[in-house]
């Protein structure tokens, strides 16, 4: 069985890749991941919908 999970940083801020767009706040995508619960196996990924602001 899998779960998906929001990652986090320092406090509660979400885990991004820059994207490098942004002049004064940093854009980026937030990374997930998902978690095999009977392995222990983590595999990151990027939501569909966040895959046009990587291009």
């Amino acid at each position: 069985m899998e779960k998906t999970y929001r990652t986090k940083t320092y406090g509660e801020m979400p885990l991004k890749l820059d994207t490098g767009k942004g002049w004064i706040f940093p854009k980026g995508v937030e990374v997930k991941a998902h978690v095999d619960l009977e392995t222990g196996q983590v595999s990151f990924f990027i939501a569909p919908e966040d895959l046009d602001k990587m291009k």
